[in-house]
């Protein structure tokens, strides 16, 4: 049983302002930091894209919601992210098809493209100025990457998805120019925006419709019972149901602690570069990954930087990125920062009920855009009486994880020096 009383963790010392978090183009005026005692139907705890989904689904709804921040609402998890949209997860849909029956993966792979949608929709609707682009390429860096690529291709053709198209290595010029690139994988519905541009937009519906928005409110404790009292240093809210949005950290929640490796992995945005220069790497402006056993991700801003990041830890990202595009060697970096990343064991995303009236959702393993906004609506389905879409996830089993934080960093950095050598070897 869990304990009574779940003490919350400091926040992270460590994130710096992202280029996201530096360019809103437009400003939500929260509460501030909570103050006094409060009462509503949901607490949810942090502005994650689980988090900002889910408050605004249940508010629409109906449901009297609190959303509480640790940080500042503009220096939340949503700055702090690839801002890629990319289909399916890490596995394949062939792996899931023998792990879970092909209906199953169909079922857990269309629920990613409903996840999709319904980013694409919010936007659409409530008018939320991001940047969406459409266009994803996934780039294969040898033939063996290739193979695997085509082979996806085909089995989410199994699926009934026959979008995606397989870029041979005499056209991937046309995508992304680097001589490292022999083919790719083109997903016509993948994306990329401006991850807090769209954060803002729909929190700002959601607060429209009564949502009431608290950052720099950080949760010292949870205090379990048919009404949930959720402490913070200031305040408290007293709630009949509460969601933990992607990574909040309360130590006492144990189960959530050993079911993830967290890392915080390095993101670089360059001065603006010049049209022929950004037009040369990325003729298209599509988000592309590439097959690194440590991916390398990157796309173009509005204003023409290019925002290069990795999944890995401890990555040298200017010396990664004029490996791909030598034209770089002399870029200017304007901005670096971390992103957050939670990693289960079996690379599927953590979703469940800590008891009957907690939900939470983690552990996106790189997939978070839609992971995160499809779990909050599923979240919202539960409190509101719909269980069977959440059960899915939450039926998915996951191994706990026995070694402390110090421990699993050792660990993390030892698989990814692994990695690191297999990549040098590529």
């Amino acid at each position: 049983m869990p304990q009574e009383e779940l003490k919350a963790q400091a926040p992270d010392p460590n994130y710096k302002n992202s280029w996201y978090a530096v360019t809103p183009n437009r400003l939500l005026v929260t509460l501030g930091s909570l103050k006094g005692e409060i009462n509503c139907d949901v607490c949810v705890i942090g502005a994650g894209f689980t988090g900002i989904s889910a408050a605004f689904e249940l508010v629409q709804k109906g449901y009297s919601v609190t959303l509480l921040e640790g940080k500042n609402i503009i220096d939340s998890a949503t700055a702090h992210n690839s801002s890629h949209l990319l289909r399916g997860y890490h596995h394949s849909p062939g792996y899931l098809s023998q792990k879970y029956s092909p209906a199953g993966a169909k079922m857990l792979c269309n629920m990613t493209l409903e996840g999709l949608a319904l980013i694409v929709e919010r936007i659409a609707k409530h008018d939320i100025k991001c940047d969406l682009k459409f266009g994803h390429l996934t780039a294969a860096l040898n033939n063996h990457d290739a193979t695997s690529l085509k082979q996806r291709m085909a089995e989410w053709g199994k699926l009934g998805h026959t979008d995606l198209k397989y870029i041979p290595k005499k056209e991937i010029h046309k995508y992304v120019d680097s001589a490292k690139y022999i083919g790719g994988l083109f997903d016509p519905k993948g994306a990329h925006f401006h991850p807090i541009n769209y954060a803002m937009g729909v929190l700002q519906t959601a607060q429209n419709s009564g949502c009431k928005i608290y950052d720099e409110t950080q949760v010292t404790s949870i205090t379990q019972g048919n009404t949930v009292r959720i402490q913070t240093k200031n305040g408290a809210v007293n709630a009949k149901f509460v969601i933990l949005s992607g990574f909040v950290r309360i130590p006492g929640l144990s189960i959530l602690n050993k079911k993830i490796f967290a890392a915080s992995v390095p993101m670089i945005a360059t001065q603006p570069l010049p049209d022929r220069v950004s037009h040369k790497i990325s003729p298209r402006n599509y988000a592309i990954v590439d097959s690194c056993r440590i991916m390398n991700y990157f796309k173009f801003s509005s204003d023409n930087r290019l925002l290069f990041g990795s999944a890995g830890q401890g990555i040298n990202l200017r010396q990664r990125m004029t490996a791909l595009f030598p034209d770089l060697k002399d870029a200017k970096i304007a901005h670096e920062w971390s992103n957050h990343m939670d990693f289960t064991l079996n690379a599927m995303p953590n979703m469940g009920r800590y008891s009957a009236n907690i939900f939470y959702a983690q552990g996106y393993c790189g997939q978070g855009v839609i992971l995160g906004n499809l779990a909050g609506k599923l979240i919202a389905e539960v409190v509101s009486g719909t269980t069977e879409r959440f059960d899915i996830f939450a039926k998915i089993g996951h191994m706990s994880i026995p070694a402390g934080d110090t421990l699993k960093q050792r660990i993390l950095a030892l698989g990814m020096a692994w990695y690191r050598l297999q990549d040098s070897l590529l």
